[in-house]
């Protein structure tokens, strides 16, 4: 490994904390005096698992389907829940599984959950909670986000594991923040004791989920990492804590072969008959219209189509996960989500007219790079963090270097184009689409800004941008258009609190600062901004937000629009970036 690279990761090696090892025996030992839940769908099924379920789909060459799941309240969830049940019955559309998705607030300890800001949808609180929901319908439920790498993690996981559910995630949520909690030993011991929770669990089939889009495979630029990086939370999760492991991924990809290709180089490197690795796969949001939005039914069909045609061919286990076509504009309604699912089911039916036509060849060359070039990333971070001195054989230790890790340094450290050389530049095998797509919006942007006389408007202004939440491509698309435009800006990262990003500021010494917002927190994230930042007598801020700025207000339901609220309290809020740089020129 290059000396700069090692020396960085000796940098962030961990602090002192418990020996993971004796942390997952805890946690084995804690797994053992919980009684697992039998879920409605189990009872009524007559499967012993629900990964017994799915073993026989992939034989019958069938797809999973996944639907998503997170409305405002929890009356509002169970119904929704039961409504899917009667829609399938009346059509004949079979959904498999139901992720719920929470408010992240549910992952938080209880005396922390009043003073965290409101997300868009539901809190999961006591043990009824979880059990309801599971008990709404014969279709099976899964408890993801939230649970398995959170502050209240121990928590969290026992009433996921009580209430009968068969997969508990999200494993790379280890990069996501909570609001007021900033004990990183405290949650990650308790992380590992969750795994040992699972581990414990083994026998009974129930499995860990990660979803890599969510943790450091987000901020990769090339699917090769996608692999490494599932790779090395593989080794983790099976290896050092003997729990099972499966992946999600594929809301930042959209290029079928690519995606697919990716999904066939994870099975390849680390399914095995018993235990298949891939659990879905997510329809991608990239490509969507914020406008007409009818015709994202054209990008979306072909993607599941294709996903079908590989599942039936590999029969690797694959789901497949619906993304609404109004994923772009507003959280989707029951309705849309089952419309975009009966359009991608219904696909399915046609998928016998196109396998006699379909070479595959290319995808399969594709998986055999990506599978060596994914386990040459894999080696190079253990080797690398063998070499800083990194115990690679304690859990917590590997997970604590994870959580310490720059996600914007993560791919070039071990990237097979930069791992051994002076150079950060990666040099993709197979892009990320995302990434593609943020550089050419950049250039666009930039090249738009340039010809109406802005460009180098904002030298000598120094603004601090950050995330408040685990959502950083908007972010890195105006950092770069600031600094294109001539500011230096300093990157505060993802799920920035309020607090935190004006301690940022005034440590930088200015008064400029900015917030990329999607998961609903918008109004409170600026009310706790403008309320704190009157606290600080003597300064005057100039706030700017955007992103998806939308919450959930008093008599909703559903999330609604923002923006204007947000501006009224003094945050300027706008997707317009020539707008913004105008505000910050005259700052």
């Amino acid at each position: 490994m290059n000396g700069e690279k090692l020396s960085y990761l000796k940098s962030i090696k961990p602090g002192p904390h418990r020996d993971g090892r004796e942390v997952l025996k805890e946690g084995i030992e804690l797994g053992k005096t919980i009684q697992s839940g039998t879920s409605r769908f189990i009872r009524e099924s007559g499967y012993k698992s629900f990964l017994e379920y799915r073993r026989q789909l992939t034989r019958e060459g069938k797809i999973l389907w996944n639907i998503l799941l997170g409305l405002g309240t929890l009356d509002d969830q169970i119904q929704a829940i039961k409504d899917i049940e009667a829609y399938c019955k009346r059509t004949g559309l079979q959904v498999n599984l139901i992720q719920p998705i929470p408010s992240g607030i549910t992952g938080l300890p209880k005396e922390l959950m009043d003073k965290a800001p409101a997300t868009t949808s539901f809190v999961m609180d006591d043990f009824s909670d979880y059990q309801s929901q599971v008990e709404a319908s014969g279709i099976e439920v899964s408890f993801m986000d939230w649970i398995l790498s959170s502050p209240a993690a121990i928590e969290t996981t026992t009433k996921a594991l009580q209430a009968g559910g068969p997969i508990v995630g999200v494993f790379s949520q280890i990069i996501w923040g909570y609001p007021g909690f900033n004990d990183d030993v405290t949650r990650f011991t308790d992380m590992v004791k969750a795994l040992g929770m699972m581990a414990s669990k083994y026998d009974e089939e129930r499995v860990v989920l990660t979803y890599t889009d969510d943790g450091l495979g987000g901020y990769c630029m090339d699917c090769v990492s996608y692999v490494g990086y599932s790779l090395l939370e593989h080794y983790i999760c099976t290896k050092l804590c003997g729990a099972r492991y499966m992946i999600a991924f594929g809301g930042l990809l959209s290029d079928n072969d690519i995606r697919h290709a990716t999904a066939l180089a994870m099975d390849k490197t680390m399914s095995t008959p018993e235990q298949p690795v891939i659990h879905y796969v997510n329809g991608s949001t990239n490509l969507q219209w914020d406008h007409d939005i009818h015709g994202n039914y054209g990008v979306s069909v072909p993607e599941a189509l294709f996903a079908i045609l590989v599942e039936r061919k590999y029969k690797i286990g694959m789901g497949f996960n619906p993304v609404s076509i109004t994923e772009k504009i507003a959280v989707p309604t029951l309705e849309e989500l089952m419309n975009i699912f009966a359009a991608q089911k219904r696909a399915e039916e046609k998928a016998p007219d196109w396998e006699k036509f379909m070479d595959f060849t290319e995808l399969e060359k594709m998986r055999d790079v990506m599978a060596e070039q994914g386990e040459i990333f894999f080696d190079n971070a253990l080797e690398g963090m063998k070499a800083a001195g990194i115990d690679i054989a304690d859990p917590l230790e590997m997970i604590l270097m994870i959580r310490n890790m720059n996600p914007m340094k993560f791919e070039s450290l071990f990237h097979p184009s930069t791992c051994n050389s002076d150079s950060n530049e990666v040099k993709p095998f197979y892009p990320t689409i995302l990434g593609k797509q943020t550089q050419k919006m950049k250039e666009g942007i930039a090249e738009q800004l340039a010809e109406a006389g802005l460009k180098g408007s904002l030298r000598d202004k120094k603004i601090v941008v950050a995330s408040g939440d685990c959502h950083t491509y908007g972010l890195l698309l105006v950092e770069g258009i600031l600094t294109d435009m001539g500011a230096h800006t300093v990157n505060g990262g993802v799920d920035m609190d309020p607090i935190d990003l004006l301690d940022m500021a005034d440590e930088e010494g200015t008064s400029l600062l900015g917030i990329s917002c999607h998961n609903g927190q918008a109004l409170d994230y600026a009310r706790q901004l403008k309320q704190l930042a009157a606290e600080r007598k003597g300064r005057d801020y100039f706030m700017f937000m955007g992103g998806v700025l939308n919450s959930i207000l008093p008599g909703d339901s559903a999330p609604v629009d923002v923006s204007h609220m947000v501006n009224e309290l003094g945050v300027f809020a706008s997707n317009d970036l020539r707008e913004l740089v105008v505000q910050l020129q005259a700052q």
